[in-house]
């Protein structure tokens, strides 16, 4: 099974699976390698030890030893600092450097001190260039307050119609509502599956109409199939 660490502002992973279907979603990649790393994304062939994608750009997983790899949440600073001095005009980040897979430890604790090293402490900071209103939803949406709900639930909450809430949400944050919430849904379905959880008490309680529902997110969001997904959580 892969292992996964969930933080505030990214998911960090140590695939257990060597491929992907191809796919794209709305969160930033960083992928370190063992060895130098081959991928297609869009139109560009990627080659390095280090790989930063853009958000929405189509991919499959890297060729080559992935020791492990990020998905970045679009809406934290973290993101802005790799889009502000890293990814380039066509959506991608690649460099031979191997600071960040040098060492041998690859205990979560281990990686995050490495990538404070490398990118600095800051990366750790919630995007704070945004409305209070989305913020506070955010918050809430974060700590699983909200993971059996739609969104014209939370519009309804907050006094705002579901189509101005999701037009507000998107210009403040550049993703759609929606699937800020199916990540913190993935997030806490995975979780209690790890904590010995059966899959379908946890994916309903999570929000997830089925366990085939929760799969197919699964393959949206890390490109596995439907199957592959089911064998990796059993």
């Amino acid at each position: 099974m892969s292992s996964i660490y969930f933080g505030n502002e990214f998911i960090i992973v140590k695939p257990s699976y060597k491929q992907t279907n191809e796919h794209k979603h709305n969160m930033l990649h960083l992928f370190v390698g063992n060895s130098v790393l081959s991928m297609n994304a869009g139109n560009e062939t990627i080659v390095g030890r280090l790989i930063i994608l853009d958000k929405n750009i189509v991919h499959r997983a890297p060729d080559g030893d992935v020791k492990y790899f990020l998905f970045i949440d679009p809406t934290s600073h973290f993101a802005d600092k790799l889009k502000k001095h890293y990814i380039n005009e066509y959506g991608f980040y690649s460099s031979e450097d191997d600071s960040l897979s040098s060492e041998k430890e690859t205990s979560f604790d281990k990686i995050i001190n490495i990538l404070a090293l490398f990118f600095g402490e800051d990366v750790f900071m919630k995007k704070a260039e945004c409305d209070p209103r989305i913020l506070r939803m955010m918050e809430e949406i974060d700590t699983f307050k909200c993971v059996d709900k739609k969104v014209s639930d939370i519009a309804k909450e907050y006094g705002y119609s579901e189509s101005y809430l999701t037009h507000l949400f998107k210009n403040e944050t550049g993703i759609p509502l929606k699937n800020y919430m199916l990540m913190r849904q993935f997030e806490y379905a995975w979780t209690k599956i790890s904590n010995g959880c059966k899959i379908t008490e946890a994916v309903t309680d999570a929000g997830f109409s089925s366990s085939s529902h929760f799969s197919d997110v699964c393959q949206k969001l890390t490109g596995i199939s439907a199957m592959d997904v089911m064998k990796e959580l059993s």
